[in-house]
């Protein structure tokens, strides 16, 4: 007999909202950075941002700095690894002393006021009964003792490796440590879960099996790309190491970006940190654009198509009573206008706040409903994390070298991961298989992307509904708390046509909200051309202004939702 798995109290606890942009103690901490910022040499701006950027990351669990750190400190001594840079002795022993020092301070359940307060009186037993009673709780700062002293005592030994062999090892170290991270606490579970089950299906009877239940640190699948990209791109060469610990540790952790992306490449972003940055003239009213366009998509959009969503997916969760079929299809056009209202106005508004602050991050998003393949619509959506998969491991898989067998395969290969990226759960995977198997059969079939031009509206309109409704269905995947509750919204779907009330209550408020978000997208391409507000007569800029302002005034959703890719 197997056991179902056991839950133990959850290793790390965190506040239920953090920091987002749509908290007002965001903006308290960004004005208090702005009111400084533009005050600072270079230099203290950096240290101004990492600081803000520690105490943003800081606001769900301080404890999860600790993984910031150890992926900075790892990729920042891989980078100069790699590219033949020798660490003088003194730093690598600050560096393993810093480690070491964060990981008692953090995450060691020391009640440090107690115990400062016990040293302050020389009180012997208010400075014993301030340490923790168990050794256990000692375990991550002796872990990481012991890891770092063995890695800083080794580093001599790889330094005086041959060129090729130090350049490997450095990057395997990295993308270990990287993957290691990542995969204990986002799908330690998950596996061991998945594990058991297949021993009941099999008949094994298996013992109880308790789990850890690890609560995933928010952006924790961002952070850690972004920081092992930047080794493989100095591996590559097409990014230049940076000495200054500093300037690295800000690159992995700027707060606008931090926890949702756009993922940026070294190449990119490290140089603007690097480098002295000005305030171009029209950055403000750019900034302020980009930020209120996010806010008008996640609030007043992405939050207030949430319950609709909610309830046509509760429902198949919980079993009983269902929507009908056309309930069923509006609940899942609703999500797809709330997943994209919700993710592209994360990255509008950190493109606005980075503006401000004088930095630029990439566009992430560029009308990719409007697609015409499925192909063209992941070279539009989350393009930060398309490309990441393309040249990290698609194109390093072989990519479409090898013949048509091996260019599916990879491509199935890379998007299951990339389902699996998103969330420790059979329904990403499959989502992410699914995708895969719709991208070879667009490329099987042989379909090209059409454009919108005189002569071919109306086959470019076939396109895009037909594209848009097949990403629809594999997102049946990505927002149904189980793969069988998929397969019966996807039935239900396709079987009943029952009109309702509800129905056209549901399509009127999809109208309502997504059909300005529409037209906006569409008017400035995804962003790619915001020109277009600006140079347009001011008429027009005083409406789409108006339009976004009264929105979020007189339109709020009753109850804000945290940003869905947080949990990614």
């Amino acid at each position: 007999m197997v056991r179902t798995p056991n839950v133990a109290a959850p290793l790390y606890a965190r506040r239920e909202s953090g920091m987002n942009y749509n908290n007002p103690t965001f903006w308290l901490l960004f004005a208090a950075v702005y009111a400084f910022y533009w005050r600072l040499r270079h230099r203290r701006q950096n240290d101004l941002l990492l600081v803000a950027s520690y105490v943003f990351y800081g606001f769900w669990d301080y404890r999860f700095l600790f993984l910031i750190l150890i992926s900075t400190i790892i990729d920042f001594i891989g980078g100069l690894g790699v590219a033949g840079v020798e660490l003088p002795k003194w730093r690598r022993l600050r560096l393993a002393a810093l480690l070491i020092g964060s990981a008692l301070v953090l995450c060691s359940n020391v009640r440090y006021a107690a115990l400062a307060a016990g040293l302050v009186h020389l009180d012997a037993h208010a400075v014993l009964g301030a340490l923790p009673e168990r050794l256990r709780d000692f375990a991550v700062p002796l872990a990481t003792a012991a890891v770092t002293l063995a890695y800083v005592a080794f580093l001599p030994w790889l330094y005086a490796l041959p060129e090729r062999a130090r350049r490997k090892t450095f990057l395997t170290i990295s993308m270990v440590a990287n993957l290691a991270i990542l995969g204990f606490f986002k799908y330690c579970d998950f596996f061991v879960g998945s594990f058991v089950n297949l021993l009941h299906a099999l008949g094994v009877q298996v013992v109880d099996v308790r789990l850890l239940g690890i609560l995933l640190p928010p952006g924790i699948s961002f952070y850690t790309f972004q920081a092992m990209s930047y080794t493989v791109d100095v591996y590559r060469g097409d990014a230049t190491p940076t000495d200054d610990l500093r300037d690295f540790a800000l690159f992995v952790c700027f707060f606008p970006h931090l926890v949702a992306g756009p993922i940026m490449r070294a190449s990119t972003l490290l140089p603007q940190v690097v480098h002295p940055r000005q305030r171009r003239p029209r950055d403000a009213e750019e900034g302020l654009l980009l930020v209120l366009l996010g806010l008008f998509k996640k609030i007043v959009i992405a939050d207030n198509l949430a319950p609709m969503v909610n309830m046509i997916f509760f429902q198949y969760g919980r079993g009983g009573h269902l929507p009908t079929g056309p309930e069923s299809l509006l609940g899942l056009y609703g999500f797809m206008f709330q997943v994209y209202g919700d993710f592209s106005g994360y990255s509008s508004v950190a493109r606005g706040i980075a503006k401000w602050l004088g930095f630029d991050l990439i566009i992430n998003f560029q009308t990719p409903y409007l697609s015409t393949t499925p192909s063209e619509h992941w070279r539009r959506w989350h393009i930060s994390l398309s490309t990441w998969f393309r040249d990290y491991l698609y194109i390093p898989l072989g990519g479409s070298r090898g013949g048509m067998a091996v260019e599916y395969r990879n491509v199935i290969i890379t998007m299951t991961l990339a389902g699996l990226w998103h969330g420790a759960a059979w329904t990403y995977v499959i989502w992410g298989a699914y995708t895969g198997v719709l991208l070879c059969i667009s490329r099987a079939l042989g379909t090209k992307e059409v454009r919108n031009v005189a002569g071919q509206r109306l086959r470019w309109l076939w396109r895009v509904l037909l594209t848009f409704h097949l990403t629809c269905s594999s997102y049946l995947f990505f927002r149904s708390s189980s793969v069988p509750a998929a397969l019966h919204m996807g039935a239900r779907i396709l079987t009943d046509f029952t009109p309702t009330a509800t129905a056209g209550t549901m399509l009127g408020l999809l109208l309502f909200y997504a059909g300005p978000l529409f037209a906006l997208e569409a008017y400035t391409e995804g962003e790619r051309h915001l020109e277009r507000l600006f140079t347009a007569p001011w008429p027009r800029q005083a409406v789409a202004y108006a339009y976004c302002v009264l929105m979020l005034v007189i339109f709020p959703a009753v109850q804000t939702h945290e940003f869905i890719y947080f949990q990614f």
